[in-house]
């Protein structure tokens, strides 16, 4: 928790993208802006931008 945010297991968010690399480590900006936009999380203020906080998903 910090400044009065945090995640919660199972909080997600969706975002494309056309590459099999994990977006955690590949597309940090994409995923922090979805999480911002999405749910109102600034993660990389809370320095939750990282593997060992964040899991990808791959979905279709």
């Amino acid at each position: 928790m910090s400044g009065n945010q945090r995640i919660d297991r199972g909080l997600f968010v969706d975002i494309q993208t056309n590459s099999f690399a994990n977006p955690i480590s590949s597309n940090k900006e994409q995923v922090a802006n979805a999480f911002l936009y999405q749910r109102g999380v600034d993660i990389k203020k809370m320095g939750a931008l990282n593997t060992s906080c964040l899991h990808a998903k791959r979905i279709g």
